[in-house]
């Protein structure tokens, strides 16, 4: 499962972000197809392998939570493992939990109460009993400084009116305080350090310290410093915006004025396997990038607009027009009209100007849709993963997929670039570069769920896939569909999420989380050949689906 994302947050291992869970997506509808595709034939549901009797000695073995884990749900838990028999019955605290035939048992229940934070567990089979006891913590409230506990919670006691009061005026303070936090900057610094341009570092900006990733920077670029903030940078994009990087992505520099930034006219200049678009600039700005239905504007930030003329190619077949606009006094924005959906694309800084590398469609076979594409599939993980009740880690089983996946696709025509093909640890960030590098035409990587703490694994697990570009929406539908029609789990839909692994723009990216490891029965089935088999039959179908439609529309 892909790291950090809020409904997908891993409560198994050292994560990079996680936060609460939220309700499941509802299903969305399946995507309109080409007649004869893959996605539009009509399949049952599918059951799951029948999971294996396993009666062995009993042994508590608990897989989650770990012993002194904190637990953040409010008032009710999942935790699960096994206790190697299915034909003995289990007990934690006092309430009955589901055993499977292979021994795994998974139990959503009361949490402990706070003053003897133990789960109690007691297999039973006949006369035989196994017991295990199992201690956890939860967080402690946190007070405001100099308050004592009474008064910090004597707003919960008041009269409504009174409550609401004193909200407007804590957010009357906090809209002054941010006023008067609006300081002027205390220097120039640069962000990064300055790269080839075409690279694939970035500096990341937040909207609040810590927060989401939002902006994605060249290093090199010269900006003005506000302030500190602990581990971050306030940095100033223009005089309406703030944001926020890591005070490791800020450099000395000997600039002393900042830059004057200008466009200057633009051009649009054939490429290998598409369109340029270069828009002179002068020192390097802070940008923004947008997809529309067949746009993509690059908002400039300190930047103000002076093109007089865009010179077009002749045989240019991706580009209608490039417009821009003034949107304030020290922010441009240029939009780039398309003849079509934006297929692929890259932002580049070259020779002073910001480069929009435009990606045209591959040639396509609509009957044999993946015949001559480079797909990239990246098993994911490890570092980290999630891990089922009887110890199947996610990333083995995931690479078992991968594995079978590659071999579908070559026999469809497709040539294929794996990001692994062994245990060996991957570098996040260096799975979307791999296919960068190779052109793919589309990325998939593979994943198995987990849930947070507090949500009920039996009424909200399934099969779901992510996107985050708008680009790579119609795959992440043609791949959903696939995956439903062969994995027989409840569809949870598509969803839009900020993943490091399809961040990428210069092909469609999706992340297809198949199924949920932590369920027993599903990890039951993905130890068997046949449903990893089914799982990456359904990545392949929804590939060829989605390669068959954009083949047999006209751009």
């Amino acid at each position: 499962m892909p790291l950090p994302r809020v409904a997908l947050a891993l409560p198994l291992a050292a994560a990079l972000a996680c936060s609460a869970g939220t309700p499941a997506p509802a299903p969305v509808p399946a995507p309109s197809q080409a007649p004869g595709s893959v996605a539009t034939r009509p399949t049952p549901p599918r059951p799951l392998p029948a999971v294996p009797l396993v009666d062995g000695p009993l042994t508590v073995r608990v897989q989650y939570p770990a012993p002194n884990q904190q637990i953040t749900s409010r008032d009710s838990n999942f935790i699960f493992g096994s206790i190697g028999s299915g034909r003995a019955s289990l007990t934690i605290n006092g309430a009955a939990a589901r055993v499977y035939d292979n021994g795994a048992f998974m139990a959503f229940v009361a949490n402990p109460p706070a003053a003897s934070p133990r789960y109690e567990l007691v297999a039973s089979r006949g006369s035989d009993t196994a017991r295990a006891a199992l201690t956890v913590r939860f967080p402690v409230p946190a007070t405001p400084a100099g308050m004592s506990d009474a008064v910090a919670r004597k707003p919960e006691n008041l009269p409504t009116s009174r409550a609401d009061t004193i909200a407007a005026l804590n957010a009357r303070i906090d809209s002054l305080h941010t006023q008067l936090t609006r300081n002027e900057p205390i220097g120039l610094v640069q962000l990064g350090q300055s790269s080839p341009a075409d690279s694939d570092v970035t500096i990341i900006g937040r909207p609040t310290p810590g927060g989401t990733y939002k902006w994605f920077f060249t290093p090199g670029t010269v900006v003005p410093l506000v302030a500190r903030e602990g581990g971050f940078a306030r940095v100033r994009l223009d005089r309406e915006l703030d944001v926020y990087v890591d005070t490791a992505d800020i450099r000395p520099t000997t600039v002393t004025i900042a830059p004057r930034r200008t466009t200057s006219n633009m051009k649009v200049v054939g490429s290998p396997l598409g369109e340029d678009v270069v828009i002179p600039v002068g020192p390097r700005p802070p940008w923004f990038v947008e997809e529309g239905e067949r746009s993509i504007a690059i908002t400039l930030y300190g930047v103000r607009g002076n093109t007089d003329i865009v010179n077009y190619s002749a045989s240019d077949s991706l580009v209608r027009t490039v417009e821009w606009n003034q949107l304030s006094d020290d922010r441009a924005r240029v939009t780039v009209n398309l003849r079509s959906a934006p297929y692929g694309y890259l932002v580049l800084w070259e020779n002073n100007a910001i480069v929009l590398k435009l990606r045209g469609r591959p040639a396509i076979d609509v009957l044999r849709p993946l015949a001559g594409l480079t797909i990239a599939v990246d098993p994911g993980h490890p570092p980290i993963g999630a891990t089922g009740p009887t110890g199947l880690y996610e990333a083995t089983a995931v690479l078992a997929v991968g594995l079978r996946l590659q071999r579908m696709l070559e026999e469809r025509g497709a040539r294929v670039v794996m990001t692994r093909t062994a245990d060996a640890a991957v570098a996040l960030g260096d799975r979307p570069i791999i296919a960068r590098r190779a052109n793919a035409h589309a990325f998939v990587s593979i994943h198995l769920n987990a849930f947070p703490d507090g949500v009920n694994p039996f009424t909200n697990n399934g099969t779901g896939t992510y996107f985050f570009r708008t680009h790579s929406e119609p795959l992440a539908r043609a791949v959903q569909v696939g995956l439903v029609s062969q994995l027989g789990l409840r569809d949870l839909g598509i969803n839009y999420d900020n993943l490091a692994v399809v961040r990428g723009t210069w092909y469609p990216a999706v992340l297809c989380e198949g199924a949920f490891v932590i369920m027993p029965d599903q990890e039951a089935a993905l130890r068997t050949p046949e449903y990893q088999e089914r799982y990456a039959r359904g990545i392949a179908d929804g590939l060829e689906g989605y390669f068959r439609v954009l083949g047999s529309t006209k751009p």
